[in-house]
């Protein structure tokens, strides 16, 4: 560490040594760098603020019922996209720049030099824009942000209606499409239907169609088997009644009895209790009428000349209900085979088809749940076109974004660029960096050693001894004199910087 330092005060004390040198040189290369600043053009700066007003009172009242498009989002994109080249040529054309191009390089260099000095700025929490640019000429760069402001304007609210319009567009295509396909969807289905007319599955589906069908058939062959075992059971009863009058000598139960108004009743009676309950007037009407019937038919056959013993009388009106009951029994056989063979052939004809059903069912579900989806996603573009409209009509009738300039375009008097100061300062580090490398180079290329440690890293001998300088008064006297004219041209410099940073040069020279 002592020895870094040692070289660096070294190093310090050579440029120190030709002091003269560096001042001269630093003076020369200041002078260059501050003709230089003094030579750059002044540029004005030209500057407008907008404010964006994106609040609606009606959009909250509307949510839900209309597209609400984000303004700020909007707008913000179109701050982004106003440096766009047909931008910058529409806003040189109306800012009169076009007047002093000549050739298409001309044009190319000023629509660069458009995008490097047009600055936009703007918060999205707080819509306020700034727009602007620097030129060589005040007025020219007024127009240009003026020119700039305008197709801001124009281009965020032309934009907000050609995408409205196209959104308008694509929706009403899509639905002509949409409802083409449904029609086609429609009659495709309904062609299924009329073709496999007898053979569509239900609700259920066809297995469990074919399921149910086998249950019932179960069921009915179960009821027609009790039924037949019943009416069996009655005409067997009915046989050994005829038995038991034969055997008692007298005549038939049947021919004592068999009254053809008492047999048409009871058909009737059955065929009523078919379709009503027991309570129905019409029923309880016909059950009167036949008792009456028996009971005149009974005193009949007991008169003198037809009387018969109380036990022949007995055995006749067992023998005339056994004869109803056989009736009813029958009818339920009937009704019951009819049922069973319906129900037979129904699961014949689903198992004949039992290789088609499951094909022609997978084939309509399929067509159905395509007949399903573009319903829905033309129902869906419905309601997409109808919000859409309503929110055309409200845009139109409420402004969607509001722009108010709250300063308009204007440029200073005082130019705003180059900053001289800065470039005068960097001028002046510049020289004194030079003027120092200048004389350490010199100092590097004919040593003086002023420190006998150093002699001795230099040469590797030792120093047996150092000899200092001893000045006079006169020399003394002499060598505080020159410490005069190097402090006051070391002191120009800082003045000579002072005045090229107050831009004084640069307008002389303008």
């Amino acid at each position: 560490m002592h020895e870094l330092l040692a070289e660096i005060f070294r190093y310090l004390r050579g440029v120190w040594r030709y002091r003269w040198i560096a001042l001269a040189l630093a003076w020369v290369v200041a002078i260059g760098g501050w003709i230089f600043v003094s030579s750059i053009p002044n540029e004005y700066r030209a500057s407008a603020r907008l404010f964006v007003d994106t609040q609606s009172v009606l959009r909250p009242l509307l949510q839900g019922l209309t597209v609400q498009p984000d303004f700020a989002e909007r707008v913000s994109l179109m701050s982004k996209v106003l440096l766009s080249r047909p931008n910058l040529e529409k806003a040189i054309r109306m800012s009169d720049f076009e007047l002093g191009i000549k050739n298409d390089d001309e044009k190319e260099n000023l629509i660069a030099l458009l995008n490097n000095k047009i600055r936009i700025s703007g918060d999205r929490n707080a819509p306020i824009y700034t727009i602007s640019f620097e030129y060589l000429d005040p007025d020219s760069a007024t127009r240009l942000v003026q020119a700039l402001v305008s197709i801001f304007i124009e281009e965020a609210l032309a934009g907000d209606q050609t995408a409205t319009t196209t959104a308008r567009d694509f929706l009403d295509e899509e639905i002509a499409d949409y409802e083409k396909r449904l029609r086609e969807s429609e009659l495709r289905l309904a062609d299924f239907k009329r073709d496999n007319a007898g053979m569509l599955p239900g609700e259920t589906g066809y297995y469990a169609t074919l399921e149910q069908a086998r249950d019932a058939l179960k069921d009915a062959n179960l009821s027609l088997e009790e039924a037949t075992k019943r009416r069996d059971r009655l005409r067997e009863e009915i046989e050994a009644e005829n038995d038991r009058a034969d055997a008692s000598g007298g005549t038939s139960i049947d021919q004592n009895v068999t009254d053809p108004r008492i047999t048409e009743m009871q058909e009737k009676l059955d065929n009523l209790l078919l379709r009503f309950t027991e309570r129905h007037p019409d029923v309880i009407e016909l059950k009167r009428l036949i008792t009456d019937l028996k009971r005149r038919s009974a005193a009949n056959l007991s008169g003198p000349e037809n009387r018969q013993p109380a036990a022949q009388v007995q055995a006749a009106t067992v023998y005339g209900n056994l004869r109803i009951l056989l009736n009813e029994a029958e009818a339920q056989v009937a009704s019951l085979q009819a049922r069973v063979n319906d129900y037979e052939t129904r699961v014949s004809e689903l198992t004949e088809k039992i290789d088609s059903i499951p094909k022609i069912e997978a084939e309509l579900t399929q067509l159905t749940r395509e007949y399903n989806t573009i319903a829905s996603q033309h129902s869906k573009l419905l309601e997409r076109r109808e919000s859409a409209r309503l929110s055309t009509e409200v845009e139109k009738s409420t402004e969607g974004v509001k722009f108010r300039v709250i300063d308009p375009p204007h440029a200073s008097n005082q130019p705003s660029a180059p900053n001289r100061l800065l470039l005068a300062a960097a001028a002046l580090i510049v020289a004194i960096g030079s003027g120092a490398v200048a004389a350490l180079a010199i100092d590097l290329l004919r040593p003086i050693y002023d420190d006998r440690h150093l002699l001795y890293l230099a040469t590797g001998l030792p120093v047996l001894g150092v000899v200092t300088l001893v000045q006079n008064a006169k020399q003394r006297r002499h060598q505080r004199i020159l410490w005069i004219p190097f402090f006051l041209l070391s002191l120009g410099l800082a003045i000579g910087t002072i005045i090229v940073g107050s831009g004084l040069p640069a307008r002389f020279l303008a």
